[in-house]
């Protein structure tokens, strides 16, 4: 009997999951922040993405929203628009310059206090630097998400 599961051990993502997981990407979100936004758990998302789980007509909605598409695109139904795929000019130029300074974001979690309180802390410096970065259509890299996981792991 052939397997496509993939090597990893890890479950394979549907294409529901793959929709998501590419316009999460797209998006500039995190995991966190797309289930943050769409009222669900990280655990909950990653069932629906590798169909161990049902998608709600609820949740459905509330991922579109969250990825500021239409239901449709979640099923493969609708089309990615244009304006999704460019990202915004940002006003601030400050902030943009702090965002892809991964070393100085880093250096500014490092003068936060260590242990549980501080790492939540960090996570709420992170949270929040997310959220502005969203409000001014700004999307985040990969080494923005590995110093959330470096905070994650105790390791910053």
């Amino acid at each position: 009997m052939e397997s496509n599961a993939p090597s990893s051990g890890q479950p394979e993502l549907t294409e529901l999951g793959k929709r998501i997981e590419m316009l999460r990407i797209t998006k500039g979100l995190s995991k966190q922040h797309l289930a943050r936004f769409a009222e669900t758990s990280r655990q909950q998302l990653w069932r629906v993405m590798t169909g161990k789980s049902e998608l709600t007509l609820a949740l459905r909605s509330r991922i579109a929203e969250a990825l500021d598409v239409q239901p449709a695109e979640l099923d493969g139904r609708g089309r990615t628009t244009r304006s999704m795929m460019l990202l915004p000019t940002l006003p601030s130029r400050e902030f943009a310059a702090y965002l892809s300074n991964h070393a100085a974001i880093a250096a500014t979690l490092s003068t936060l206090p260590s242990g549980s309180a501080g790492r939540a802390l960090k996570r709420r410096l992170l949270d929040a630097l997310e959220d502005l970065a969203l409000a001014e259509g700004r999307a985040l890299d990969s080494a923005f998400f590995d110093v959330r996981r470096r905070v994650l792991a105790g390791e910053l």
